[in-house]
Order: C-alpha cells, then sequence, then structure tokens
C-alpha cells in the first residue's frame, strides 16, 4: 500500500511547506491526476544491511561494521550477562562510545537519551546553563542521571572502575574519527596533548591504528571536582516532548520540537551551528536506551585537562525526537543530521506514517526519497537517485531551484507493531549511514 501513495504524497509536501507554490496549484493538481493513474509503483532499492532487528534478544546499534568487530569481545563480559542490569548496560554502551569517540560524543556534549524501561517510555535532554562555559560535563552528567532515576546499585565511579579494568588499553581508530583527524591535522597539531594522543610521528593516525585510552576514572574526579557536577549548572528536561497538532484521526504525535512550524525558516539557525552528532543504541527484550550526543566544536582545539577528550560547545538547540504512536503502531524517531532535520519528521506526516503496519513498509518509507527546503535563497535539495523520473519531472515543472544530492539526513529510533495478541520490537537505523544494527546470535 506505502508504494502507491508515498509518490503522490511526497508531491503534497511540496505545496503544504512552501508558500511560493501557490501560484502553481492548477498545475500541481493536474500533475498529480496524471500521475494518479500510473500503473507503476515506487521502485525502492533494496538496502544493503538491515534496517531492523526484532527477532533477537540484544541488538546493538553502532557506528559501522568496524565498530562492531570493536565490541565482540566486550558483549559477553559486559552485554550479554546477567551480572549488570539493563540500565547499566546502557551507561556502560555510553562511556565507551564517548571514550571511543571524543571529538563527536565528548563529556561536554549535548546529550539526549531516549528510553524504554519496565514498559514506559522516557524523554531526557542534557545541555548547560552556559553554553559558553566549557568546563561542564552534560554527557556525563546524563549518564550520572540514568543510574541515579532507574538503578543506583553501582553509580557513575563503579562504573568506571569496571571499565578502566576491561577496556584495552588501545582504542581502535574509526574510519570517520580517521576523516576527522585527516581534515582537522594542522589544527590538531597545535594543541600538545591532542596531538600526543592522535599523531604518530608527523602523521595523524589512520584506520589501522590505535590510541592509547584515558582514565575514565581521572576524568570522572574532573566532573566532581569544584562542583562541575552540580545541577545548579545545567539544564535537563524529563519527558519533554509534547503534543503536536496533526490531522490524522487516531494518530498521536509527540515531540521536542513543534514539526509543523514553516521549518524553511529556521534553517539558518542549522546552517550557522557546524554541530557534530553521534549516535548509539542498545535494545535488551523489550527494553531500549537511544542516545545522541551533539556538539560544535570550536577552533583553536582545546581538550578536557591530562585527556584527550575535545572541550566542545554543546549545541543551542535539540535534535528534533519525535513519537509517532496509535493502536498498531508506536514508533520513535530521531532525526540526527543535515541543515534542517525537523523537516524530514515533519515529511513523514505528509507520507501518512501512521499507516505503517510493519517493519518492512517502516523500512520503504525512509529509504524514500528525501527533500529539503533552503532559504536565502530559495531552493530545494533532492535524492533524485532513489526517486523516479516521474517524480523529478514534476519538481522539475515548478520552475524552482532544485540541487541533486547523493543522501540527505540520518533517522534513528526504535518501533513496534501489534500483530494480534503479540508485538514486535525492534531498534531503527536509516540505509543513508555507515551505521549498523548488531543482530546479536
Amino acid at each position: 500500500m506505502i508504494k502507491k501513495f508515498l509518490l503522490l504524497a511526497s508531491i503534497t509536501v511540496l505545496v503544504s511547506n512552501c508558500s511560493f507554490f501557490t501560484n502553481k496549484v492548477e498545475a500541481l493538481v493536474t500533475s498529480e491526476n496524471e500521475l494518479s493513474k500510473k500503473k507503476s509503483d515506487i521502485q525502492l532499492k533494496a538496502s544493503k544491511k538491515s534496517l531492523f532487528c526484532f527477532e533477537k534478544k540484544i541488538n546493538l546499534l553502532l557506528e559501522d561494521e568496524a565498530t562492531i568487530k570493536y565490541y565482540q569481545p566486550l558483549f559477553p563480559i559486559l552485554f550479554d550477562t546477567k551480572n549488570f542490569s539493563f540500565i547499566q548496560k546502557a551507561a556502560m554502551l555510553s562511556l565507551i562510545e564517548m571514550t571511543r569517540r571524543p571529538d563527536e560524543a565528548s563529556p561536554t556534549s549535548r546529550l539526549q537519551y531516549y528510553l524504554r524501561f519496565n514498559s514506559k517510555n522516557y524523554y531526557f535532554d542534557f545541555s548547560t546553563i552556559n553554553p559558553d562555559d566549557d568546563s561542564k560535563m552534560p554527557l556525563l552528567k546524563g549518564i550520572e542521571n540514568l543510574l541515579i532515576s532507574f538503578d543506583n546499585s553501582k553509580n557513575l565511579n563503579r562504573l568506571i572502575e569496571i571499565l578502566d579494568g576491561i577496556l584495552p588499553q588501545n582504542m581502535n581508530v574509526s574510519p570517520e574519527l580517521e576523516t576527522f583527524l585527516k581534515e582537522n591535522r594542522n589544527e590538531l597539531i597545535k594543541n600538545e596533548s591532542l596531538a600526543e594522543a592522535f599523531f604518530k610521528g608527523d602523521e595523524v593516525l589512520t584506520r589501522h591504528e590505535s590510541f592509547k585510552k584515558t582514565s575514565l576514572k581521572k576524568l570522572v574526579s574532573r566532573y566532581y571536582s569544584e562542583k562541575k557536577s552540580s545541577d545548579q549548572f545545567y539544564n535537563f528536561s524529563k519527558n519533554s516532548l509534547f503534543k503536536n497538532d496533526t490531522s490524522q484521526v487516531g494518530a498521536e504525535l509527540n515531540c521536542n520540537v513543534d514539526i509543523n512550524q514553516d521549518n524553511a525558516l529556521n534553517e539558518e539557525l542549522f546552517n550557522f551551528e557546524k554541530r557534530k552528532s553521534h549516535y548509539f543504541a542498545i535494545k535488551d527484550n523489550d527494553n531500549f536506551f537511544i542516545a545522541v550526543s551533539s556538539a560544535i566544536i570550536q577552533k583553536p582545539f582545546k581538550n578536557i585537562e591530562h585527556t584527550y577528550f575535545f572541550k566542545a560547545k554543546p549545541v543551542s538547540t535539540p535534535l528534533p525526537v519525535c513519537q509517532f504512536k496509535n493502536n498498531q503502531q508506536d514508533i520513535a524517531l530521531i532525526s540526527t543530521s543535515g541543515r534542517n532535520p525537523s523537516q524530514h519528521l515533519k515529511h513523514l506526516l505528509t507520507y501518512d506514517i501512521e499507516q505503517i503496519d510493519s517493519f518492512k513498509t517502516l523500512a520503504e518509507l525512509l529509504n524514500f526519497s528525501r527533500h529539503l527546503f533552503l532559504s536565502n535563497p530559495d531552493r530545494i535539495l533532492y535524492e533524485s537517485k532513489r526517486g523516479r523520473k516521474s517524480q523529478l519531472d514534476f519538481f522539475l515543472s515548478m520552475n524552482f531551484p532544485i540541487y541533486h544530492v547523493d543522501s540527505l539526513g540520518d533517522i534513528i529510533g526504535s518501533a513496534a507493531f501489534r500483530n494480534g495478541p503479540n508485538e514486535d520490537r525492534s531498534l531503527v537505523v536509516d540505509d543513508r549511514s555507515q551505521a549498523r544494527i548488531w543482530c546479536v546470535p
């Protein structure tokens, strides 16, 4: 069913989002009628990776295939064991990812996470009250709060001690970290601590090399020193998703932003902030934890004293998070990248996401060609390689600037669909990134 209306829905999005198309309505209606008569459905490209994995007990959503290899020896010790609770596993995953990606998951990054625990859903968002204060660590604050709120049997210090004793002393350089190091070689070499950590001779490390792990105990000691962990320095909200208006009958939409506003006008904000985001997730039976850090690394590069962690500025605006829910579905999605990530979630409403009733149709929806409205100057970015010729021809007929791009956005999340008395639940990943869901055998 979804293949029959996605193309027409994409055209409707064009009209509903931008006022500059109103004088084209007559041509639009004519084109819609012509397209609706076509017998051919949208042919979606087959995904090269698993976008969901509900049949396995434990899933990990990780950066790429190389990261899965890093976690393989750690998995039976930390995750496939009864020695740690689900909350403790989620906290340890966060700490490991912080250690692996000190550029994108710095302790000073903003942290958002969506949690399902004991059949209840929660959303949290952690940032600093003073965005220019790079001495505070909202990511660590979020991890500490996770433990305090849901399982205080092992505190942050205790988990740090465990990880310092288990994690290998040398951390593998991931492909994306290698790219970051190469692109910022000249800035990195100016910082003695960062150069010592990420250079070998006169060259930055590559994906075939490793860097020595910083002691997490030293980092957490700095977090607790000088009252850096005090609540008075942090903005953090619980269950801050609010109801968004939707015309769909029987559909409930809750987001942390108003995705019904004219998102094209907000492009300037997202374009100004050169944010870097990093996400990871774990699912164990019915529980799941999905986290995303976001920050702006400013030059010249600075590091947290005696560590290789970058001092990053938490972004001033959170990444958009939405829950789409009705009697047959419970879908939570986070739009993690792009110049205006809210638009991608907004477009899903026009694509009738409330009719999605399986992981297969959800994958088709997420794989469908995306477009993005940008302003100053007005233009459209469009994933032409994913669309059909009829869709492109229609866009071109609007006589409006269109720029072709290979990929737009990156959406992750979770989904559950009710099939009779049973309910299947899984993490969900976009096929546009290198991220992978590790469906552990």
